[in-house]
């Protein structure tokens, strides 16, 4: 998204225009807001209602050396540190949704939007966003946290190695003494780190930190639930649309590694001169060579050790309050048509495939209660099957949460949620992503096309805004009115908010929903059909 950056006094304008992290030191501008974090001064400046703190460094260029090392702490320094623009996205080739393209491995920087008055008042809870791209992509330029702040928090965004660079074994790295494989984990660990020692200087409150994130975000914030490493760094929980919670077991994920390398022709030598190879490739060289993640993160031993969903059955997480839930037309952002495959619209035997990688033991049912008829067009059906099926996984999680945690479960169904996608042949209604739309003001994907809202979905968006800063204030989506409209969910109940464009409806037997389009859940199928490993 295009920010205007409305600054008080004299500021670099050519840096802003190089597109460099480091930023430069200035004249001091007598009315910005000035914080001195622990590493040392940096000036912000006032915008949209609030105090922004833009591209400020939380670790150590992972270059060279640091490169698939744990993030090392940033270099001191003492000039004050302008903090006005974005730092750079993490290496990544994305065409398009979440991010743009990158080769700048020097990307460990972080955000803050507080509100105006934060010297004066708080502590405010804090809101710690971790951004989507199912963990190959994703930068924090398209996460604008003013709307949040305005309402109360201190919201901090992050960049984070992704990809390669993010989540890599090897044994000659493996070898070397470190923590290993989980490095964007890692990254968005030190980050929470950064919170609990500076956050207070910001207005923030070190002791009500909420991690949130949608889609590879989320899937990132189920992965410090489960992380020993990450106990007492945050309070409480946002699960926005993340289902994915299969790890790669650490053999699996270096024997991937070194496909990786061999590919990269670094294989000759001792360990450390693959070590030393692999390090020396470029980060053209890096997306060039990529080879496909095997899963999302990797059991290592230390970051992250055992299956997640065993750490949900036996409550060996860290047992903190949890918001959690998905939008009602997930798929719609995932079709063919919107992700780079051909422009036109699903046929009845790309329908009929989809179906079938369910098992060919599940078709006749899934066809039974989804039957290509019952809907306009294959694209729809498509995207009917794999609600049901999403809605049932996150159904799943709330029964294996609740019994140890406060869990607050809900559906985000405003049909006319703006796109900043292509058109479609198809209607997107309230697809992946759309609920960002309303927390983030104009969210646009990366590189999409930004819309403002009407006035009745600002006002959806108010409503939304509040639930997420009561939440990470209390833990309560409610608030302080702990009995209000959002009840916990309770697996007898099986109660979860439909959050729409009028109003929020609590409804119960959410694995039984049936909703208008022919959308239903129907989990007595997809919970024989799903197969949950603990």
């Amino acid at each position: 998204m295009f920010r205007r950056l409305m600054l008080a006094g004299a500021i670099a304008w050519g840096a802003i225009a190089s597109g460099m992290a480091a930023a430069p030191t200035a004249q001091a501008a007598p009315n910005a807001p000035t914080v001195r974090v622990s590493d040392g001064p940096v000036q912000g400046f006032y915008a949209q209602g609030v105090a922004e703190f833009l591209g400020i460094p939380y670790a150590a260029p992972p270059v060279g050396d640091l490169r698939w090392r744990p993030p090392a702490p940033p270099e001191k320094w003492t000039d004050t540190r302008l903090a006005i623009h974005f730092g750079n996205t993490c290496v990544q080739n994305q065409p398009g949704h979440f991010a743009h393209p990158s080769i700048t491995e020097d990307c460990l920087y972080l955000n803050v939007f507080a509100p105006k008055d934060y010297a004066k008042t708080g502590p405010h809870p804090v809101l710690f966003w971790i951004y989507g791209g199912g963990l190959t992509a994703g930068e924090s330029n398209d996460y604008d946290g003013s709307k949040l702040a305005k309402a109360g928090a201190v919201v901090v965004t992050i960049n984070f190695r992704v990809g390669t660079l993010g989540f890599f074994a090897h044994p000659a790295l493996d070898a070397e003494g470190h923590d290993k494989g989980d490095y964007g984990l890692m990254d968005i660990q030190q980050a929470l780190r950064w919170v609990q020692a500076n956050i207070g200087k910001f207005g923030g409150d070190p002791k009500r930190v909420t991690i949130f994130g949608q889609s590879g975000g989320a899937t990132a914030v189920m992965a410090n639930l489960v992380s020993p490493t990450a106990k007492g760094l945050f309070h409480s929980i946002i699960n926005e649309s993340g289902t994915h919670v299969i790890v790669t077991p650490l053999a699996d994920a270096e024997k991937a590694g070194e496909s990786f390398a061999a590919k990269a022709h670094c294989t000759q030598g001792a360990a450390a001169d693959v070590a030393a190879c692999l390090r020396k490739l470029s980060p053209a060289q890096i997306v060039a060579t990529a080879l496909p993640p095997a899963s999302y993160y990797i059991q290592d031993g230390t970051i992250i050790t055992q299956p997640t969903y065993r750490s949900f059955e036996t409550g060996q997480f860290n047992q903190v309050p949890i918001m959690t839930g998905l939008t009602a037309d997930e798929q719609a952002f995932f079709l063919p048509e919107l992700q780079g495959g051909p422009r036109r619209p699903l046929s009845a035997t790309q329908f009929n495939a989809f179906v079938a990688s369910f098992g060919k033991d599940h078709v006749q049912d899934i066809l039974k209660a989804y039957p290509l008829s019952a809907y306009d067009s294959p694209s729809l059906a498509d995207i009917a099957v794999a609600q049901g099926n999403k809605a049932c996984t996150a159904r799943n999680f709330d029964q294996l949460w609740s019994k140890y945690v406060p869990v607050y479960a809900y559906q985000f169904d405003d049909e006319t949620t703006p796109s900043y996608l292509p058109p479609a042949s198809y209607p997107t209604r309230a697809f992946h992503t759309s609920e960002l739309l309303y927390l983030f003001p104009l969210f646009r994907g990366g590189q999409g096309q930004a819309h403002e809202l009407t006035p009745a979905q600002e006002k959806l968006a108010d409503r939304m805004v509040k639930y997420w800063v009561n939440f990470a204030g209390t833990g309560n989506p409610n608030g302080k009115n702990a009995k209000g409209e959002w009840s916990r969910y309770a697996t007898a109940d099986d109660n979860v908010l439909v959050i729409g464009e009028d109003k929020s409806t609590m409804t119960k037997g959410y694995g039984a929903q049936t909703y208008p389009h022919n959308m239903k859940n129907d989990c007595a199928l997809w919970d024989h059909i799903n197969t949950y490993v603990y």
